[in-house]
Order: C-alpha cells, then sequence, then structure tokens
C-alpha cells in the first residue's frame, strides 16, 4: 500500500490525468476503472473494449493528443497521430457501420499498427455496441476492395453482409495550421493521385470506385467515387 501521511496531514487526491487516489487501495481511480501506478497499467478492463487496442490494460500511449471530440466514424482505427484520423472521424452515414484505418487489399493495421485480418476486425465490429446485425459495413481504407478475394470481400463473408471498399487509395486534401486541420477545406476522394494534386486537376479517369460485396464475398455493385466533404459521404 501507499503511504502519502505527512505531518501537517495535507492531501492530494488528484492524479494525471484527472484520477482520484484511492488511499485505502492505492490505486487511482479513473470513473470506469482503477489503475495501477506501481504497474503502470490498470487492473480493470478498457470498457471500449478492442476499440482501444488487443491490451484491454494498457495506459494510453499519448494521453495529451489521443483524443476523439466527434467521435462519429464507428471505429478509428487510423493511429491518432496521423491527420486522417481526424478527416474520417467526420464521417458520419446513418444506418451504415464505418471503419476508418491504413489498409491493403489483404489486410488493415490496428491503431498500433499491427496487421489485421478480416477475421479479426470482424471480431472487433460484433463486439462494438453500435453494430447491428445485418449492417452495411464501409471500410474507408486504402485498396481494401481491390481484386478478387479482397479484405472487403472477405470481411463480409465473415459478417454475412454487405461490405463496401475502394479499389484505390483512399485520398485527401485539406488545409490547416499547427498540426490542425480546418475541417471545412477537406475533401477525400477514392484515387491513386498523390494528395498534393491539384484537386481542379483531377479527371473522371482519375477517381477509383467503391465496391460493394454482398454476403457471399462477390461485388454486387460498383460506384465511381467523387471529391466530397467527409461528412457529405452518404
Amino acid at each position: 500500500m501507499l503511504n502519502e501521511e505527512n505531518p501537517h496531514q495535507l492531501q492530494q487526491l488528484i492524479r494525471l490525468p484527472g484520477q482520484q487516489y484511492d488511499e485505502e487501495s492505492g490505486l487511482y481511480y479513473n470513473r470506469h476503472r482503477y489503475y495501477d501506478p506501481l504497474q503502470g497499467r490498470y487492473i480493470t478492463q478498457d470498457p471500449i473494449g478492442l476499440k482501444g487496442g488487443w491490451n484491454f490494460y494498457q495506459y494510453p500511449l499519448d494521453p495529451v493528443i489521443n483524443v476523439d471530440p466527434q467521435g462519429l466514424v464507428d471505429i478509428n482505427l487510423y493511429p491518432e497521430s496521423d491527420l486522417i484520423h481526424s478527416v474520417a472521424d467526420e464521417i458520419n452515414i446513418p444506418g451504415v457501420f464505418t471503419i476508418g484505418g491504413h489498409g491493403t487489399p489483404t489486410s488493415i493495421e490496428s491503431a498500433t499498427r499491427s496487421i489485421m485480418t478480416a477475421k479479426d476486425l470482424a471480431y472487433l465490429i460484433k463486439f462494438d455496441g453500435n453494430y447491428k446485425d445485418g449492417m452495411t459495413v464501409w471500410l474507408f481504407s486504402c485498396n481494401t476492395g481491390k481484386g478478387q478475394n479482397s479484405f472487403a470481400s472477405q470481411l463480409a463473408k465473415e459478417l454475412h453482409t454487405n461490405v463496401i471498399g475502394p479499389d484505390t487509395l483512399w485520398t485527401w486534401w485539406g488545409r490547416g495550421t499547427n498540426g490542425k486541420l480546418k475541417m471545412d477545406t477537406v475533401l477525400t476522394a477514392p484515387t491513386n493521385l498523390n494528395s498534393n494534386k491539384d484537386l481542379m486537376a483531377i479527371t473522371t479517369k482519375d477517381l477509383g470506385n467503391w465496391i460493394t460485396y454482398g454476403p457471399s464475398g462477390h461485388p454486387i455493385s460498383n460506384m465511381q467515387g467523387t471529391p466530397e466533404k467527409p461528412s457529405d459521404i452518404r
């Protein structure tokens, strides 16, 4: 047990970051769980489940920067140090379960940059309270809809539902200052063009497609992308 007695009986119960020291146990109370300062880890599981990573007990690596003021996208696996994390957070499509994360034709990265298979992500989705069986899943993740047996196709089979993914990179453009984006300037589109490319120079042939895969894993529709604000995507 920690001993914080002193001759003047002064107490400081508030700990980083806003945790309250429990004198009897020596633990820090953090509303939804308890933190053990001697171990440097929580002793109660993270209430957001796997959204915080595979380790239910770890302490956030950057509790100052890693904040999610909007939290609109259902699962955001982009590292919070990446500006694209903020872009994905603007997406809110009623009735659709949305996911952001760095991807390839065969995998997606977790927030800690570990490789996740379609089965891994399916488990994470089912664990999420916002997901209902049969909901369409939309992947805002590069190349996840590209090619036969793509990641989106595999995920559709795992969840037995429709899954949408791009057959190109998912690119964004925008302006900002001091490392923060001005969201009213941000546009996104499925395209392999570098984000330094002037939007005015983009033509139809430069744009990729949103491929929808049915529960069988076969493509059922193909919709060409267009530059649009994240909050306007429907």
